[in-house]
């Protein structure tokens, strides 16, 4: 129970305002009781004093012969016994309680009057009944319980009420701060005073938007830092396996060459006839050199990026040149090639990297159509897409189409499989610039689309 108390601050305040309430109400009750009793002896003695004043003057107006009448009403009225002395005879008239004299609880007023038919002097002694201090004291004591019990009852109603009307800002505030300890911003505190506390309140809710704000801020950040992150992961993880698989494209031809190269020293067998064979090298020479430099491409456009050389660069005449340079190769497989460029669509760009991409897409589309075949380019200003017809990729090459190193064509004639880097370089090139692309099958033929 203590211990509750000890961390409830409406408790605490209801206990202090209680506890102060009542001691102050019994500090003024026993004031009152000690004080009163002496003040109200001296009014009454006063007031006694004034009445008996009045009552002289009024039997001066009166007759003799009427005197008595006035005097035993007077008696009555005030609990008085009267003593007047007539020529040496005292005349007694009313009464007082009992025993009062000796308790001294009368009032004593000695004075001489005349009568209005009357020249002479009348002395006059009044004796009054009257309630000393200490009844008064007593009457306070009895009376005590009653005043307690409603003086715990005012101060627990008051304490009451006050404690919730000063503690109510106070708990709205404490409730606030500990869903700020939790991070939790969505709270408006709603204390609607101008006093010291709705200044905090105030100043909680603008710093409660602040902190949302920054957390909010910092939120998105992190979030793309982290995607940053896996970003810088993944292009660290691809970067390995390009090159532990490059290692491996490299391989094959090196030991090809040694081969060869160590059978035409000895003399081995067909290797004998140099002259036949390396034209053969050579050729395998070739084809190493032009996977070597792809390799050296990718890592250059990956380190290098743009470099600063973004420009505008005319896709339609990039089209139509590498159109130009591939028409050869169409016509030795019998491919046609149909063209809709629309107007003079330019994009910003480094316009060697447009045109090798642009290059491989459409040699592999030429490469991998069967003869006879039609190969169709359709520009638009926000799409290029590329099409060969006959043809499709097999549903499960579609994910892995742009990994380096991949061949559709799984065996490894370099003429038909080729080097498996040619989409690579293309999605390489694609993403540096910003261009999303995407490549399916259709009712048609295979779809290579880009778009700006």
């Amino acid at each position: 129970m203590v211990k509750r108390i000890r961390n409830c601050l409406s408790a605490k305040v209801f206990l202090w305002i209680a506890g102060l309430l009542v001691l102050c109400s019994l500090l003024i009750y026993g004031i009152v009781m000690i004080i009163f009793p002496k003040s109200y002896s001296t009014v009454i003695s006063t007031q006694f004093v004034d009445e008996m004043d009045r009552f002289v003057e009024m039997l001066a107006g009166t007759n003799y012969e009427d005197a008595p009448e006035i005097i035993e009403q007077f008696c009555q009225n005030n609990q008085a016994m009267v003593v007047l002395t007539d020529k040496g005879e005292n005349v007694p008239y009313g009464s007082i309680p009992e025993g009062s004299i000796e308790e001294g609880k009368t009032l004593t007023y000695t004075a001489t009057t005349t009568f209005k038919d009357q020249n002479e002097e009348y002395p006059i002694t009044v004796v009054a009944f009257s309630p000393t201090g200490r009844e008064l004291t007593s009457l306070f004591l009895k009376l005590f319980p009653i005043i307690l019990l409603l003086i715990f009852l005012i101060s627990f109603v008051g304490a009451i009420l006050c404690s919730r009307i000063m503690v109510k800002p106070i708990l709205e505030i404490s409730r606030i701060s500990k869903r700020m300890a939790h991070l939790d911003m969505t709270w408006d505190c709603r204390v609607n005073r101008t006093d010291e506390l709705g200044v905090l309140a105030n100043s909680l809710n603008t710093m409660a938007k602040r902190l949302d704000t920054a957390m909010k801020e910092l939120k998105s950040t992190n979030e793309q830092l982290r995607k940053n992150m896996e970003h810088i992961t993944e292009l660290s993880r691809q970067r390995r396996n390009f090159f532990a698989a490059a290692s491996h494209e490299l391989k094959t031809p090196i030991t090809i060459l040694k081969g060869q190269i160590e059978s035409m020293i000895l003399g081995i067998g067909k290797y004998k006839d140099t002259g036949k064979m390396l034209p053969e090298t050579l050729k395998e020479v070739e084809n190493m050199e032009r996977l070597v430099k792809e390799i050296l491409a990718i890592s250059k456009i990956e380190m290098d990026g743009l470099a600063g050389k973004a420009e505008p660069v005319s896709l339609t005449d990039t089209i139509t040149k590498v159109t130009e340079t591939l028409l050869p190769l169409a016509q030795e497989r019998q491919i046609a090639l149909h063209s809709q460029l629309a107007g003079d669509v330019s994009v910003s760009g480094n316009v060697s990297l447009l045109e090798k991409a642009i290059h491989n897409i459409l040699s592999n589309a030429i490469r991998h159509s069967p003869e006879g075949a039609d190969v169709l380019l359709h520009l638009t200003p926000s799409v290029l897409t590329i099409t060969n017809t006959d043809t499709s990729i097999p549903e499960d090459d579609l994910p892995v189409l742009f990994t380096p190193f991949y061949r559709v064509e799984k065996s490894q004639n370099k003429s038909t499989g080729g080097s498996g880097l040619g989409l690579y370089l293309v999605k390489t090139i694609l993403e540096l610039h910003g261009f999303r692309y995407r490549v399916e099958n259709t009712e048609t033929g295979v779809v290579f689309a880009v778009e700006f």
